[in-house]
């Protein structure tokens, strides 16, 4: 099958790269733009896009697609059959997703209709989930509110974070994707509308919910977050002026009754946080800005002057 592919960050990258070593044709690939980071403003090209120029596959990445007859054109030259969309990041218009014989299908990190839009895997982690899947779905102008074409579920373990979830779905999809697209081109995939009043949003995440606010959201909450968030965006608390990410930590007592953000250090250099109603965090990894990450051990013994100057964790709403 003659196939376009749109993505942008690595978990679209790995299934680009199913595609491209399958009997499939990648006839090109839609990516966003490139971006420039970090202060020497070093440009950064995505994931799919960098697989892409390694397999000489033609990238077309334009900033937008509302009303983008360039791009349009390109693809009617082209006569893809399918366009296949994972986590590409730029709403298809109605004439993207009428074009190709298939039409579009949507690989989508959660169990639709849950968690539909930005952010399924951080929110299917903070909100506690238990069970996490991929669902294929056909594309239609709506956000994520598309006919199911194959759900594929999966357990979600209690330590699990956005990192080892996002394996498991792409194994999923290494089971799955190729027979599934075989079964497109024979037309054997039926369709199951969603139940639109069972759907949850997964919004955005915002750079505030990454801070950790030890004096309002309780220790559950916080453990949640940080597995959610770990290693796009990070969980941050401050050690005296110090911006601190927390990379692990587990729900477990400490030695000692601790305040909300109050440190505890055992004397098996173990690493404790105090929270809301008397419970605790083990902090298990960290990393203090502008230096690499470390276990609680060695964060002890290279910051033990600011631990007793401090003697906690706080937030910017504290400064």
């Amino acid at each position: 099958m003659k196939i376009v592919f749109a993505g942008t960050p690595t978990f679209s990258a790995f299934h680009l790269d199913l595609l491209v070593k399958s009997e499939n044709e990648v006839a090109a690939v839609l990516t966003q733009p490139d971006r420039e980071s970090g202060r020497g403003k070093k440009i950064n090209v995505s994931p799919v896009k960098a697989l892409a120029q390694e397999n000489q596959i033609l990238v077309l990445q334009p900033k937008s697609l509302k009303k983008n007859t360039d791009v349009i054109d390109r693809l009617k030259e082209i006569e893809p059959e399918l366009i296949l969309v994972v986590a590409y990041g730029l709403i298809l218009p109605k004439e993207f997703i009428n074009l190709p014989k298939f039409g579009c299908i949507n690989i989508h990190a959660s169990l639709l209709p849950r968690w539909r839009g930005a952010a399924p895997i951080e929110r299917t982690l903070m909100e506690g989930d238990t069970e996490g899947g991929i669902t294929y779905m056909r594309m239609n102008e709506g956000l994520d509110t598309g006919p199911i074409m194959k759900l594929l579920p999966c357990p979600i373990e209690s330590e699990e974070n956005s990192e080892s979830l996002e394996k498991k779905y792409q194994n999923l999809s290494e089971l799955n994707l190729l027979k599934f697209l075989e079964d497109i081109s024979s037309r054997k995939v039926a369709e199951l509308g969603q139940d639109s009043s069972k759907a949850t949003y997964a919004e955005k995440i915002e750079r505030q919910e990454t801070e950790i606010l030890w004096d309002s959201e309780s220790a559950e909450l916080i453990e949640r977050k940080i597995r959610a968030l770990f290693p796009k965006y990070g969980s941050f608390t401050f050690l005296g002026n110090k911006r601190v990410k927390i990379l692990n930590a587990s729900l477990e007592d400490a030695p000692k009754e601790l305040s909300p953000g109050k440190i505890y250090t055992s004397d098996e250099n173990r690493l404790y946080v105090g929270c809301l109603n008397r419970k605790r965090l083990r902090i298990h990894r960290l990393q203090i800005e502008s230096k690499l990450p470390v276990d609680a051990k060695d964060f002890i013994k290279g910051n033990k002057e600011k631990i007793v100057q401090e003697k906690k964790f706080s937030s910017s709403l504290e400064k």
